[in-house]
């Protein structure tokens, strides 16, 4: 995902979550609490595409980002605004890494199961739907940009003809931190 637009996916998302005293620090103008409101009752990206929200997101992105969209492309940017109304808090680790986590116990926060079910998701809905209740497992507390990435990423690799090296493929940079961030923490402190 390109700096700009980065940049832009975050301060729409502040624009929708934070406080209107942390936006006014920040200069950006709050976001109408519908908008956020829509987005989270929408079924599919198909509804995210008709909301307020959505389009406060997509006239934001800079024109070499809109001027080409196909509908592939305008679907993922609708999964992306679906997805990050569920960001309570910008965190510094992806969606994988806080999924594996573990806090009390042995266990993940994410189980096995659903994660991988997210991971073999086999249409735009399904995954929209896995992601969003894993960000809600998570308390919503994830990047903002890497949670982006890597939706365009899944969108690319889902609409893509061509095979991807194994290790660039997002099921397989997903898998490694989940288990990399699990095992980090069953290891015992010396």
């Amino acid at each position: 995902m390109e700096d700009s637009a980065q940049k832009t996916v975050l301060r729409w998302w502040q624009s929708m979550v934070m406080s209107p005293a942390q936006l006014n620090d920040l200069n950006i103008i709050p976001a109408p609490s519908a908008h956020k409101a829509q987005l989270r009752r929408c079924e599919s990206a198909d509804a995210v595409m008709l909301t307020e929200g959505f389009r406060a997101l997509w006239l934001r992105l800079d024109d070499n980002i809109t001027a080409s969209a196909n509908s592939n492309a305008i679907e993922c940017w609708a999964t992306i605004a679906s997805a990050l109304v569920y960001v309570k808090e910008n965190g510094k680790d992806d969606l994988a890494s806080v999924a594996g986590r573990r806090e009390a116990g042995d266990k993940s926060l994410v189980s096995e199961m659903r994660f991988a079910q997210l991971q073999s998701a086999k249409t735009p809905d399904d995954f929209l739907r896995r992601l969003r209740r894993i960000i809600q497992q998570v308390k919503g507390e994830v990047s903002v940009v890497k949670l982006a990435a890597d939706i365009q990423q899944w969108f690319f690799e889902h609409n893509s003809l061509m095979p991807r090296n194994a290790d660039k493929r997002i099921s397989v940079q997903w898998a490694m931190a989940y288990y990399r961030s699990a095992s980090a923490a069953a290891k015992p402190k010396k």
